[in-house]
């Protein structure tokens, strides 16, 4: 997948605009951090934020809470786009005979 980050920013302006973006994803990362201990995944569930764009990482039971993790992080403010790299447990064993 190929995200489209091109943005115009007015000269002088880019310090500003990346302190900006640093803080808006510390705020991500804050709030993403609470839902998921209020949810019983934070220990399942890594996740990197970089300009509103959430990776979500990580070994989780079963694709419904595959599912529900990704629809959590899209619920938190101020994030852009979730790429949801979090595989199924037992689809990532493999079986020895």
């Amino acid at each position: 997948m190929v995200s489209n980050e091109i943005g115009v920013r007015p000269r002088g302006e880019g310090s500003t605009a990346r302190k900006i973006d640093s803080d808006l994803d510390s705020g991500i990362d804050k709030n993403l951090d609470a839902m998921l201990i209020q949810h019983r995944l934070k220990n399942d569930v890594r996740y990197d934020v970089n300009n509103g764009v959430v990776t979500l990482k990580g070994d989780v039971p079963t694709p419904t809470q595959r599912a529900s993790v990704e629809k959590l992080a899209e619920q938190v403010p101020n994030v852009k786009q979730v790429v949801n790299e979090l595989e199924i447990k037992h689809q990532k064993a493999t079986s020895t005979k």
